[in-house]
């Protein structure tokens, strides 16, 4: 499940690098150039490059890890909320950020149906007769594929509107985004267990 998360991870974050302007030029109706070797090398440097390293790494010192057994969840958890606090001081410290009251709540209703519609369709298709899931197969794929997080959104935002006057507006989708999924996910687990536990019997 772990690889197939991230093979999924990494060819979906490829296709946003490109259908993510395009997108916007249809929803602006205006176009401008877009670097795409810099976009892609940079975010090879900063996402995949670590990945491997890791991965390197790892091999040689995972039975030291397996006996130390670093507190990398609290370094990580820590890690993300520091992102987490940053980019909302950052977009909400911006004074040329245009968004009232009204587009924030609408922008909150927007994201929760579409992540819940996504859980739901996700679900629907990973339990049909013919899917080949597993039940704990549909509880990964609900949540691994709907998901998304701010450690590789906001680099990658910050990567492709590098300088963009609108890049806090920008942002706005994908700070409320993660929080409203840990929210959801944290209401739907307990139903989610008790439907898992009741397949698997």
């Amino acid at each position: 499940n772990s690889f197939i998360t991230l093979v999924n991870s990494g060819i979906e974050n490829g296709f946003k690098v490109i259908l993510t302007p395009r997108i916007l030029v249809l929803q602006l109706h205006s176009s401008s150039s877009v670097p795409f070797t810099s976009i892609f090398s940079q975010l090879f440097m900063t996402v995949v490059v670590p990945l491997i390293i890791g991965q390197i790494v790892r091999r040689y010192i995972k039975d030291w890890l397996e006996r130390k057994k670093p507190p990398f969840g609290a370094v990580s958890s820590s890690v993300l909320l520091v992102i987490i606090y940053t980019t909302f001081c950052d977009t909400f410290s911006n004074p040329d950020i245009d968004l009232d009251r009204f587009s924030l709540i609408l922008i909150l209703f927007i994201i929760c149906s579409i992540q819940l519609s996504f859980m739901l369709l996700t679900f629907i298709f990973s339990t049909r007769n013919n899917s080949g899931f597993t039940p704990a197969d549909t509880v990964a794929v609900m949540f691994c594929s709907t998901h998304k997080s701010l450690t590789l959104g906001i680099p990658m935002l910050k990567i492709v509107f590098a300088g963009h006057e609108y890049l806090s507006l920008i942002s706005v989708p994908l700070l409320i985004y993660h929080p409203v999924q840990i929210l959801l996910g944290s209401v739907l687990v307990p139903t989610i267990r008790s439907w898992m536990v009741s397949r698997q019997k």
